[in-house]
């Protein structure tokens, strides 16, 4: 099975690992009311606590891009376990906020950026066909983390205080060090055969000028999945001035043919007229793919940043909206209790679409924020102003937000390839503090771009629906921007290069693409 034991391993470990992170973050707040009476401070000082946390988790996104270059992911994950647990350690003995908003706040929020992009992106480069799987079964331990971890500290602070409860919560992060531990480096041979799959699309045949005019036919049996290298006519090749090859190759074992061998073909069927020179030194990107990939990839930031503003709008002013409908605080329990399994589900479904051969990845996620903005536009409506009719829409809204939460690491995958993957996803999660960062100063809790436009709107016309439908634009915004990468494509006729190698030399033909200067 793809990934072996080890890659099973290493998305277990990853799930874990969320579960920890994102538990101990998004809950702290459960602890505001017992700081604000021990350390006798109220207010902003003590919510900056989790504010600066959270920031410093996504923002630090880059320095762990950073690290990955140079360190491997299971000690870039270690050291970020140890900061973690240093800081958790401190806090049980922090004399005032000051300590907290030091130990706490930046040194266990960079451990947990530290942690979570290591952790998350090794999940996907165990896999290629199942990649989308198993990065969304591990982006759903963030969501359960977030569920159950404040029903657990919770009860805690009622059997333990403060102190006991922050102990317990310490020794539950220590579990880190031994799930990162599991975090095996991807074996040498399990990175060739995702390299190899990754590389091979759908099988075309396509004619290709080979050094002094001699054209070779490659081609990928679709049902043997092996690689033909014919120089005679082979149902429908082309006859060429050299001996016969007419040698079929399996593509897991090593090329033999002395002259010409062709182990991995990635063809476009547009790019019918590209001379192939040898070369003894690793592929390279060209520069114009390169500034292709670069610009997609700004394209897919952008995206990111309008949808966490929108998805937090909702989170902190869906309960003003809910109370104005005329429900109680028993219905508004329930249906934020409906976000953790929501998110849970969509997470894992979103990896099942990312795996089907006929979707597209990159529109699967638009229609996720298409679905999620018209949903939070239907919410000011009076017919869904009942305590099922909002259930359904909640469910749904934070389902579709799973969804395009577990295509985050497929995606960037896709658009700048597997190795630049931890560069790609550390700039993805600085995206995401700019759309959910800003804190007690703006909202109280939350976000920066979003509720400082919403509080402006509801001063301004006392109306609380204002925030649903600016909430719904924003995840709107979110997937008409991606829409820019699927349309440059087919404008630009832009498909993936053709890799192509022989023994150890090996060579990368880019297609055409007709948009110059994008």
């Amino acid at each position: 099975m793809e990934g072996g034991l080890e890659g099973a391993l290493v998305v277990a470990a990853a799930f874990c690992i969320q579960i920890l992170v994102f538990g101990t973050s998004q809950s702290i707040g459960m602890f505001y009311i017992q700081w604000q009476r021990y350390f006798s401070r109220w207010g902003a000082a003590v919510s900056l606590v989790g504010s600066i946390n959270l920031g410093v988790f996504l923002g630090a996104g880059p320095v762990s891009s950073l690290l990955l270059c140079r360190w491997s992911h299971r000690q870039v994950a270690m050291l970020g376990a140890v900061l973690t647990n240093l800081g958790l350690i401190v806090i049980l003995f922090a004399p005032n906020l000051d300590y907290m908003h030091a130990f706490f706040s930046v040194l266990t929020g960079l451990g947990n950026s530290l942690v979570y992009v290591s952790s998350h992106v090794l999940s996907g480069l165990y896999y290629s066909k199942y990649r989308s799987l198993a990065t969304g079964i591990a982006t759903a331990g963030s969501c359960l983390g977030s569920t159950v971890f404040p029903i657990l500290i919770h009860e805690l602070i009622q059997y333990y205080g403060l102190l006991g409860s922050l102990f317990i919560i310490s020794g539950l992060n220590l579990h880190l060090l031994i799930f990162t531990a599991l975090l095996w480096p991807v074996p040498r041979r399990t990175q060739v055969l995702v390299s190899r799959a990754d590389n091979l699309e759908e099988p075309e045949s396509v004619t290709h000028g080979v050094n002094q005019n001699v054209e070779i036919e490659m081609r990928r049996d679709a049902l043997s999945r092996s690689i033909y290298c014919d120089n005679e006519d082979h149902n429908g090749g082309v006859s060429v001035p050299r001996e016969v090859l007419n040698q079929q190759l399996d593509i897991n074992s090593e090329c033999k043919d002395e002259n010409l061998c062709v182990e991995n073909v990635n063809i476009d069927k547009n790019n019918v007229s590209s001379p192939l020179m040898w070369s003894t030194s690793k592929p390279q990107a060209s520069a114009s793919q390169t500034k292709t990939r670069i610009t997609d990839f700004l394209i897919y930031l952008l995206s990111n940043i309008f949808w966490n503003a929108g998805a937090r709008i909702m989170l902190i002013f869906f309960a003003d909206d809910a109370f104005s409908m005329g429900l109680n605080n028993r219905d508004l329990i329930i249906l934020f209790d409906l976000i953790g399994p929501a998110n849970c589900v969509g997470c894992v479904l979103g990896g099942m679409l990312g795996n089907i051969r006929h979707f597209d990845r990159i529109h699967v996620y638009i229609l996720g924020n298409f679905g999620a903005g018209l949903l939070a536009c239907l919410i000011p409506w009076k017919a869904t102003h009942t305590f099922w009719c909002l259930a359904i829409i909640v469910f749904l809204f934070w389902l579709m937000y799973g969804i395009i939460l577990g295509l985050l690491v497929v995606v960037t995958s896709d658009l700048l390839g597997t190795k630049a993957l931890g560069c790609g996803f550390g700039f993805l999660t600085f995206s995401h503090m700019i759309g959910t960062f800003g804190g007690p100063c703006i909202a109280g809790t939350g976000s920066f771009v979003g509720p400082l436009i919403t509080d402006w709107y509801i001063d301004s016309f006392e109306n609380n629906d204002l925030a649903m439908y600016l909430s719904g634009g924003f995840l709107i915004l979110g997937g008409a921007v991606m829409c820019l990468v699927p349309l440059r494509r087919r404008l630009c006729h832009t498909s993936h290069p053709t890799v192509v190698r022989c023994h150890d030399r090996e060579e990368i033909i880019e297609p055409p693409d007709r948009c110059t200067g994008i």
